[in-house]
């Protein structure tokens, strides 16, 4: 028996699903063990509210569809927001590698003038090695149809629109009726949906990715800067943060029809 037989599209699918996975939780055994597990909760639960939030609603609107995933949450795979806020840590952990050459403690940078600067560079590097990476990722993914941008002549994915290729089930392919669509619809009318393109992805898909990466980092880096908050005033603090991105970064996300 050839084992290459087993090497289908739909297993390269289920294998990137579960190493996105398996990345999400060893970078939060990492992060319990580095960081401590409050902070290490705070930061995981917090970027995957975001991003599972904004996706869902991505989905919901009829930008984009999932189709073929093993383990849902609602209309987005478990992987997508797992594998994102892994990301986070990691090119977060890195651009502290590029600018703290030796270890400065938060109490030190919070009394300093220039925390508001460090912040913002640390979060411009996040963004900007986020970025570097979705946009390899991104280009492969399409074209292997882990995930599906609606074409601009198209208000939804409907059964028969895409070639059922790497996945063996059509779970997740039509967008669903529902109120966020209906809300949305009235932005497209008589327009084509995302018109500009790079390597065949919308060009709102990096914008988007660049301003999420820094929102998130840029906050959780200033929460978790103030050394004389309490965990529990840092944790409220975050996630009131979170839920008010939601509704803004949605719209950042879909509205613009660049």
């Amino acid at each position: 028996m050839n084992l290459f037989n087993f090497i289908t599209p739909t297993f390269y699918k289920t294998a990137f699903e579960i190493t996105c996975l398996l990345l999400f939780f060893i970078c939060l055994f990492h992060s319990g063990i580095t960081n401590g597990w409050k902070r290490t909760i705070r930061e995981f639960t917090a970027g995957f509210f975001l991003t599972a939030c904004c996706e869902s609603v991505g989905v919901l609107s009829g930008a984009y569809v999932y189709p073929g995933f093993n383990f849902y949450l609602f209309e987005i795979p478990i992987a997508n927001p797992a594998s994102w806020i892994a990301l986070i840590y990691i090119v977060m952990e890195i651009s502290n590698k590029l600018v703290f050459k030796t270890e400065v403690s938060s109490s030190k940078l919070i009394r300093d003038k220039s925390l508001i600067f460090t912040i913002l560079i640390l979060a411009i590097i996040d963004s900007s090695l986020a970025l570097v990476v979705d946009l390899v990722m991104d280009p492969l993914a399409t074209v292997y149809n882990w995930w599906l941008w609606v074409e601009p002549q198209n208000t939804k994915v409907l059964s028969g629109d895409v070639d059922l290729y790497n996945f063996d089930k059509a779970t997740h392919l039509i967008t669903p009726d529902n109120p966020i669509y209906n809300f949305f619809s009235d932005y497209f009318v008589n327009s084509s949906r995302y018109p500009t393109r790079l390597f065949g992805i919308p060009l709102i898909n990096f914008i988007s990715w660049f301003i999420f990466v820094f929102v998130f980092t840029f906050q959780f880096r200033y929460v978790e800067f103030h050394n004389s908050w309490s965990e529990l005033k840092k944790t409220l603090v975050l996630w009131i943060l979170m839920i008010i991105d939601v509704p803004i970064l949605c719209f950042i996300l879909i509205v613009p029809n660049l």
